[in-house]
């Protein structure tokens, strides 16, 4: 699953955050430690293990990483084992999009007006947003049952003509109810090329997302990198290019044609080399969908759940804090995905080889916990300390009112991993209505909290919220159903 940068630009004013508390921003403060000591304290102390054990832990992973670095047969194994080289490759792919993603938006704003950025940006955010409502969680279907399908091509295809068919009526309805939504995009309604460019990109997202899940369950995650090269590098090179023909199309027109170019590469090259004797058509076979469908819509579901609070903070924070604190929270939020990232990554490799093999699912599941500890805890400690660091490279305020933030979101990863875990293991088991259940709790639990605390601590309410939010998930899970996995 990829980090979109699909993002709207927002306006940077001196001043400083609502309810902003000194004392919250010291890397030391109790606040900041409490919930980890408590969430850690729940858990060794319900199962009667003793806090040194953690650390015993941490030691010997750090044993493993130095092993592993010191062994040419150990980095080899590391790189032809389909569980860690998928993930590997799938933290690349989404690194690749997120840096990528930095630079283009520079050379955006130096080649263009600040409307133009504007424009552009608002409309890729609502292609965003109807990719996701488009998907109908077929990709996790694919993940899922591609490998024992009978007809693996065909599922594809009528994967791929049902998700075309519903994303461009979905595009469609978007267009035609602009004035309701949406009047400040009317340009989209307005201009034939930018209407039929955009019904197009919606499409063409929707069908690249499918692509890169079903060379997922083939674990040839390696394409997906390769894919996203292919879009990143093009959508780098064609702003400067389409500049001297158009300043109100350029940026929306060039991360369309990336996009166009990375989708006719991964539909012909690609893919037919992930699932071998595929070729492309169009094509609905009912019973194949109907045998992924339901598995499909709960998973779609729950993300919609997941991906709540990521669309709905910034309304809260504009409404309740302003557009300010607004940039400053959402540069902290940006900043956090990239941890974010590496969970993901490994769960989803999880994902694809317990679909292929569920009798090792244990052991995916062990392995899968220890790359993500060694990989996550060292990243969030690292932000921790180092995190104000990197908000100075967008400016000394963000330095300032965003570092406890990224603290809190950082800390909060580690619950989050726990859960990735937990809803992974039950897409294996396809057993995905416990995921619906809590992710939803986790999406009221972020949104009200964030609402209560954010006019009292300002935005680094909005990261305790996140963190409760997680971290009540993750200790349901552990008491659940978790131990039996470790």
């Amino acid at each position: 699953m990829e980090v979109s940068d699909l993002t709207a630009g927002v306006s940077v004013f001196a001043g400083h955050t609502v309810g902003f508390q000194p004392e919250y921003s010291h890397p030391k403060s109790p606040i900041c430690y409490g919930p980890l000591h408590t969430l850690l304290s729940l858990y060794f102390s319900y199962y009667n293990i003793p806090m040194h054990s953690l650390f015993s832990e941490l030691r010997k992973l750090w044993d493993d990483v130095l092993a592993i670095v010191r062994s040419p047969s150990k980095l080899n194994y590391l790189f032809h084992t389909p569980l860690y080289s998928n993930a590997i490759y799938l933290i690349l792919a989404n690194l690749a999009n997120a840096l990528f993603g930095f630079v283009f938006w520079i050379i955006a704003a130096r080649l263009y007006t600040a409307e133009a950025v504007g424009v552009a940006s608002a409309i890729l955010s609502a292609a965003s947003l109807l990719t996701i409502l488009s998907s109908l969680g077929l990709g996790y279907g694919l993940i899922r049952f591609l490998k024992s399908s009978n007809n693996p091509a065909n599922l594809i295809n009528s994967s791929f003509t049902l998700t075309g068919l519903l994303s461009l009526a979905v595009a469609g309805i978007f267009i035609i109810g602009l004035g309701v939504w949406s009047p400040g995009l009317s340009i989209l309604r307005e201009n034939p090329l930018f209407l039929v460019v955009f019904l197009l990109l919606v499409v063409m997202s929707v069908l690249t997302g499918l692509m890169d899940q079903a060379m997922m369950a083939e674990r040839k995650a390696g394409f997906i990198f390769v894919r996203s090269l292919v879009f990143n590098i093009l959508r780098l090179s064609l702003p400067v290019l389409l500049v001297v023909f158009s300043q109100s199309f350029g940026i929306f027109g060039s991360w369309s044609a990336a996009t166009f170019i990375a989708l006719l590469v991964c539909l012909f090259l690609l893919l037919p080399r992930a699932q071998h004797g595929y070729h492309p058509f169009f094509k609905i076979d009912r019973k194949a969908v109907s045998e992924i469908l339901h598995f499909s819509f709960l998973n779609y579901l729950s993300d919609l759940f997941w991906f709540i609070p990521g669309l709905v903070l910034p309304i809260i924070v504009v409404n309740l804090s302003g557009a300010e604190n607004n940039a400053y929270f959402y540069i902290a939020w940006t900043m956090s995905g990239i941890l974010t990232m590496i969970p993901t990554a490994i769960t989803t490799s999880m994902f694809a080889e317990g679909a292929n093999d569920e009798a090792q699912l244990k052991i995916h599941v062990r392995r899968s916990l220890k790359m993500v500890a060694i990989l996550l805890i060292p990243a969030v400690i690292v932000v921790w300390f180092l995190g104000h660091i990197f908000l100075h490279l967008f400016g000394g305020l963000y330095a300032e009112n965003s570092a406890t933030l990224l603290r809190w979101l950082a800390i909060a990863s580690l619950p989050l991993a726990i859960n990735l875990f937990y809803f992974n293991i039950k897409r294996v088991q396809k057993k995905v209505k416990p995921v619906i259940l809590l992710t939803a709790l986790m999406a009221i639990i972020v949104v009200l909290a964030s609402y209560l605390l954010l006019p009292r601590l300002g935005i680094n309410g909005i990261g305790i919220a996140w963190l409760a939010g997680q971290s009540v998930i993750a200790l349901i899970v552990i008491m659940w159903d978790m131990r039996r996995w470790v």
